[in-house]
């Protein structure tokens, strides 16, 4: 994507393999996804969505495999490490960032989760794992997001 004047210019960005730039790569030892077919930690052959948005800070807390809260379900890699779901990934942004320096009219939070809880648990109700992500959303809205 391409622009002449980028509404933001930071993405910080929680969820799933579909958003994943090396996450649960590096939290199992480099091992999983493999390469090939994946490409550099990434559950695709390239680059993903979200590093062709032309934004150059992205800071990324997606997970393969992650839920949308391990305290509802716990998501776990292919060689079962366990994983952070998105509410733990954004309890833990919100615990290390140094929010006074955040500038939030810059800054484009992304949440993209929810398939994996129904892989592990098929029962769950759908409203349950909306609840779950609007948690999150509103832990973010809670710092000034």
């Amino acid at each position: 994507i391409q622009s002449k004047k980028l509404l933001y210019d930071t993405i910080v960005c929680f969820g799933d393999s579909n958003s994943d730039t090396e996450n649960a790569y590096k939290l199992t030892g480099y091992k999983w996804p493999v390469d090939p077919p994946y490409y550099n930690g990434r559950f695709s052959n390239g680059k993903i969505w979200i590093e062709k948005l032309g934004i150059q800070n992205l800071i990324n807390y997606a997970c393969g495999d992650a839920t949308t809260d391990n305290n509802l379900v716990q998501g776990f890699t292919a060689i079962n490490v366990r994983v952070p779901g998105v509410r733990q990934q954004i309890t833990k942004y919100i615990n290390t960032a140094d929010l006074s320096q955040v500038n939030f009219h810059r800054t484009i939070f992304i949440i993209w989760a929810g398939a994996n809880d129904y892989f592990y648990n098929i029962t769950l109700p759908a409203s349950i794992v909306v609840k779950s992500l609007i948690n999150g959303i509103n832990d973010l809205l809670q710092i000034g997001a």
